[in-house]
């Protein structure tokens, strides 16, 4: 996760995570995944590492539907889940975090880092642009071919990768907070979704492990025992269809 301070959540909020895989959030109070720990995985879903839930409650998506009933969690995480997911069913997965809770961070690659790292496991290119996310299938774009794609990774490096204004967590990576609705624009031309992207601005205004690190401020020990862990029970309870 590139930006957990944009997460605004509270104390007392009860969180869904969503494809925590390898690296779930510490903030995370159950898990939900399309895997479990005896699923045969290729572990490049899970950043190279096994699947992890840090004792947390992990709970099975089946046929894209979460397991829970409406508003049953006050956030919910999804972080370097959605360039995982077939594009066809991304509408769905944002439709079922918004039903589950109303609010909900979204966080994943920009082009740029697919441009860079390739990964077969990433389905869709993505951007967030005025507040909408939008996307286009990986497989039938010219990736090794189109210059169009190639320039515009070029350019971004020359104009902000040594910058001292943008930090190269926000070209690589982009999260997003989201209340009530999640909006997905799916394009299948590729010069329209690199003219929309090449057009939005790299926000320069979050706090970046640099920052973190300057600050001597470790991520995973921010509001440590702040908050402890919830009773199994309470999700369970949660359930549409109890175990």
């Amino acid at each position: 996760m590139f930006f957990p301070n944009s997460m605004k959540i509270k104390n007392s909020d009860l969180v869904l995570e969503i494809g925590g895989g390898a690296f779930p959030y510490w903030r995370s109070d159950c898990l939900a995944d399309v895997y479990d720990e005896a699923s045969d995985v290729d572990l490049k879903q899970f950043g190279g590492s096994k699947l992890v839930t840090k004792g947390k409650p992990l709970f099975k998506i089946v046929d894209n539907k979460l397991p829970f009933k409406d508003n049953s969690f006050d956030y919910v995480i999804c972080s370097h889940v959605f360039e995982h997911v077939p594009i066809d069913e991304l509408q769905q997965l944002a439709l079922e975090i918004m039903r589950v809770s109303k609010k909900a961070y979204i966080e994943f690659p920009r082009l740029v880092y697919d441009l860079i790292y390739n990964l077969d496991v990433h389905l869709n290119l993505m951007d967030i642009v005025d507040g909408e996310i939008i996307c286009i299938d990986k497989k039938n774009t010219k990736l090794n071919e189109l210059k169009l794609f190639q320039n515009y990774s070029l350019e971004l490096r020359i104009k902000n990768l040594y910058s001292a204004e943008v930090k190269y967590e926000n070209i690589m990576a982009v999260g997003y907070e989201f209340q009530n609705k999640i909006p997905i624009k799916i394009i299948s031309d590729e010069k329209q979704f690199v003219d929309l992207i090449s057009k939005s601005e790299y926000r320069n205004n979050r706090p970046s492990l640099f920052w973190l690190i300057k600050n001597k401020i470790h991520p995973k020990r921010i509001g440590k025992n702040i908050v402890g862990e919830k009773a199994i029970s309470n999700f369970t309870e949660l359930l549409i269809t109890k175990p």
